[in-house]
């Protein structure tokens, strides 16, 4: 089986050769390790890109290679935010709020993402990435839920304050941002991508109950916009989800993937047979302050623990820190190639 083949099949909860192997984006580590911030990336010719991105994954072995990994802020740069890119080693940041309600809503322009020329280069490099290497290696691009885009355009403290106040408003916010990640996505799956992803970090800090009301209707209607569309759809909140592990089949996500702070054992109890699960190394106490020794033994432990549950697979519990040794990368990689049948 290629590596697309085995990531694919383990997301559809069958039996794989071995463990599958991943990371979470990795963008400003890979980037960093070659000294380029995230604004180089977006002005890079797209054919250099792509081969960045080829180099890095023959180096790692991982089983999906990340498009536009860490540039997640371009969205919003499509709908006026100021957003800063330009810090090597640095993630992106939004330099100040773009609204204080939903009426702001009125004063952005509907976007045309295809024409920022930052997705436009990535667009290209994703076209080049499918063609080259689309049969053998799974493609796939992250983007923020619509929850934590929300609040990264009103400033997280000032949403969680609003969507108390103003139920309506809140609703019609996240009715703005859900469609603008359907479309982000929808692009890239145009180009060649064969998973989808949003990050929801924002949602392990509200209520179940909350949870259940705001975010995940927008997460469910994102991932049924792509259900017949022929690609896998994942979910990464970070945090201590074990409080939502009961809600996350209802969210029709094939693929969630959870903290370090979640117990592996618990998230096995509730997901195994009903949705494909990842994680969940330490990606600073283990991946970026251990050794490659120490790696290599939370990634056996991690499989002793998925056991031969179909549907596992092997990944950090999120990004990984920009000065990260690629040693470490490797060492879990690894212990995943190692692994038959899910057994070390």
């Amino acid at each position: 089986m290629t590596n697309k083949e085995i990531l694919l099949s383990a997301i559809r909860l069958q039996k794989t050769p071995r463990v599958p192997v991943i990371k979470l984006a990795g963008g400003v580590w890979l980037y960093e390790r070659h000294g380029l911030s995230l604004q180089d990336v977006l002005d890079m010719p797209p054919a250099q890109y792509a081969d960045l991105m080829l180099r890095d994954n023959e180096e790692l072995g991982m089983d999906l290679i990340w498009t536009g990994a860490g540039l997640n802020h371009v969205l919003l740069r499509t709908i006026g935010a100021k957003v800063t890119f330009d810090k090597v080693g640095a993630a992106s940041t939004v330099e100040e709020p773009m609204i204080s309600s939903a009426e702001d809503l009125d004063k952005i322009k509907s976007p045309s993402l295809e024409n920022d020329p930052g997705i436009a280069n990535l667009l290209e490099a994703t076209r080049i990435l499918s063609e080259r290497v689309g049969n053998e290696v799974l493609i796939g691009v992250s983007q923020w839920g619509p929850f934590s885009l929300a609040g990264l355009m009103m400033g997280l403290e000032k949403f969680m304050v609003y969507i108390m106040r103003d139920k309506a408003g809140t609703e019609r916010i996240l009715a703005f941002t859900q469609e603008l990640v359907e479309k982000y996505l929808e692009l890239f799956r145009e180009a060649g991508v064969g998973l989808v992803n949003f990050s929801e970090p924002s949602a392990s800090m509200i209520s179940p109950k909350m949870f259940q009301d705001l975010a995940m209707p927008c997460i469910r209607k994102t991932n049924d916009a792509f259900r017949d569309k022929g690609v896998a759809r994942m979910l990464h909140i970070c945090g201590n989800t074990t409080k939502l592990l009961d809600l996350i089949p209802e969210t029709g996500t094939d693929l969630f993937s959870f903290d370090y702070k979640v117990d592996l054992a618990a998230a096995k109890e509730k997901l195994g047979g009903k949705v494909a699960f990842a994680g969940n190394i330490d990606p600073v106490g283990v991946i970026f302050e251990g050794t490659k020794e120490d790696v290599a033994k939370a990634a056996e432990n991690c499989l002793r623990i998925a056991g031969e549950t179909p549907g596992y697979v092997l990944m950090p519990g999120c990004d990984i820190p920009p000065k990260t040794r690629i040693e470490n990368v490797k060492a879990m990689a690894s212990v995943a190639h190692r692994a038959i049948d899910g057994k070390l």
